[in-house]
């Protein structure tokens, strides 16, 4: 809803940007839906917290010789904010494609040094290697996990398909392609999260609870989606329970739950306040069976 403010405010701008699987045509619907949950997460965090701003993420078509997803990122920005409102949807574009840049530079490790002149950051890879980028874009990789993951989910869903060599991210605004090889997709780590847990100190809590399966992840060990007090994304460390799913082909259905003991961990800053977002869950055992919606009786694996 646009409060206070009215519809002619408000400037719209469009700009594409395209997602293409190396190899067959086709794609199981399961990991379709996981890239499109995932790219929605990305383009989501880009844009949290710009005022009064709102993104429409469309997917315009889907073309064949390799399996090639067109998305069109439609945005409303109020005037008064920013000095070029009719641009934001190109930024959108641009810092979707570097995000997925700065995940391939990294390598799987954390950067030797990120440093920041102006509009400008200058990320050091482990390497020794250097990327300049967007600061903005920079700052929202590295102030939380969401967006690292997120690439992450995608990675692991094209890792698990042998017959594809890779993946292109283009922005077709700038007719920038970033690519992913399989060297690439087998060296992409999460890093971002121990680099918030070592600059913070950190309060931990962990419970016996019932969590509802929001997104279950059958292709690798990435997050798990659960709704709890609210929805969130974990890591499931029970590797046995994780087996038996994977190899059972669990059919989820909506509602269903588990019973599991649950950490907490959240990041306080300097005054002992929660740092907004920077809550982690881990799920460390997983108790029983999965549970039926609205029933008693579980599902045996």
């Amino acid at each position: 809803m646009k409060n206070d403010i009215v519809k002619a405010d408000f400037i719209k701008s469009e700009a594409q940007f395209s997602f293409e699987l190396e190899g067959k045509s086709e794609i199981d619907a399961q990991a379709l839906s996981q890239i499109l949950s995932s790219t929605v997460d990305i383009v989501e965090e880009i844009i949290r917290n710009e005022p009064d701003t709102y993104v429409n993420l469309k997917v315009t078509k889907f073309r064949n010789d390799s399996f090639d997803i067109d998305f069109q990122a439609v945005a409303e920005q109020a005037v008064t904010l920013m000095s070029s409102p009719d641009a934001i949807a190109a930024y959108l574009v641009g810092a979707v494609c570097g995000v997925f840049k700065i995940a391939k530079h990294l390598n799987g490790s954390r950067p030797q040094k990120i440093e920041n002149s102006g509009d400008d950051a200058q990320i050091t890879n482990v390497a020794g290697n250097t990327l300049i980028t967007s600061r903005k874009t920079a700052d929202k990789y590295f102030s939380g996990a969401k967006i690292e993951n997120s690439i992450i989910n995608i990675v692991n869903v094209v890792k698990q398909d042998e017959e594809r060599q890779g993946f292109q991210i283009k922005d077709n605004v700038k007719n920038e392609v970033v690519e992913y090889t399989k060297e690439n997709i087998h060296a992409v780590a999460p890093v971002v999260e121990g680099m918030i847990i070592d600059e913070a100190e950190v309060f931990e809590n962990t419970i016996q609870t019932f969590l509802i399966i929001r997104k279950p992840d059958l292709y690798g060990d990435s997050k798990w989606g659960f709704i709890f007090d609210k929805n969130i994304d974990a890591t499931i460390e029970d590797k046995a329970w994780l087996e038996r799913i994977h190899a059972e082909k669990v059919r989820f259905g909506p509602g269903m739950r588990i019973q599991v003991e649950l950490k907490t961990e959240v990041s306080l800053d300097k005054s002992g306040n929660v740092i907004k977002g920077s809550e982690r869950y881990r799920v460390l055992k997983v108790i029983g069976d999965i549970i039926e919606a609205e029933k008693d009786h579980q599902i045996g694996m």
